[in-house]
């Protein structure tokens, strides 16, 4: 049955996803080992009921106050939390339910798709996510051709993710149609991730040095930081040419010249 949507909130980023097609990729299977999900953003209860057929407990984050009537009988009211969730208080959450395992699944804001990805990373918890980004950021994530592709997004969520495609969604598969393309991506945490959470946050800064200007060659990036020598140095220590663009790095080489 098709739905019927109320007008986008333009002020939240609201394009409604109205294919099947799409909407069975996002929600099925079930991760394997999940002990709850937590969907973000469900508006007008798409995606909702399909992730309810699970029988887990689960959770929505929705802003807008409209979708509340529509969502309660499908979670419950004391499973909706009427808030921004980029302020989520997960540890909050956490401490309350004691979760081990969450799916998390979003057709995301396009407009804080990044912010909030990066703030999932630092949960370990979130063992599997499923989320929709506007195609040129997902592409930033997880570049269909890897060469000269390297970028901080594309490291940093690496450094704690395997990561996959799951579908593209045209204009068309949206209620209202936006003007970008989509696309669907699928995280699953590392059991030995490369970088702990303890060094995330310099980890990331770390790439956000690497990749201020990733065409430039990286001896010269790194120059203007750590002096000549020094640049020198640590990159002969993680034997790569200081001749090289940060773009062209492969994912070994970027976790080298951190340890270095």
């Amino acid at each position: 049955m098709a739905h019927k949507f109320p007008e986008a909130n333009k002020s939240f980023g609201q394009h409604f996803l109205n294919s099947p097609n799409v909407i069975s990729k996002i929600t099925s299977p079930l991760p394997a080992g999940v002990d709850a999900i937590v969907e973000i953003g469900p508006g007008p209860a798409v995606l909702t009921p399909h992730l309810a057929n699970y029988k887990l407990p689960l959770y929505v984050i929705e802003m807008d106050e409209r979708f509340v009537e529509l969502l309660s009988p499908v979670v419950g009211r004391e499973r909706i939390f009427r808030q921004d969730a980029l302020l989520f208080d997960w540890k909050m959450f956490l401490d309350e339910n004691k979760f081990k395992s969450i799916w998390l699944v979003s057709n995301l804001p396009y407009n804080v798709s990044v912010p909030l990805t990066t703030s999932f990373l630092r949960i370990p918890e979130i063992k599997h996510m499923t989320l929709m980004y506007q195609k040129e950021v997902a592409q930033k994530i997880l570049p269909n051709d890897p060469r000269n592709a390297m970028g901080s997004l594309h490291a940093l969520t690496l450094s704690q993710f395997e990561l996959k495609h799951v579908v593209y969604a045209p204009p068309g598969a949206f209620v209202p149609p936006p003007k970008v393309d989509s696309q669907v991506l699928g995280f699953k945490r590392k059991d030995n991730p490369e970088v702990s959470l303890e060094e995330i946050d310099s980890f990331e800064k770390y790439l956000r040095l690497i990749f201020s200007q990733k065409r430039k060659q990286l001896g010269g990036i790194l120059k203007s930081h750590w002096g000549q020598d020094e640049s020198l140095r640590k990159l002969a220590l993680a034997k790569i040419d200081p001749k090289v663009r940060a773009e062209a790095l492969s994912y070994t080489q970027v976790l080298k010249l951190f340890r270095s």
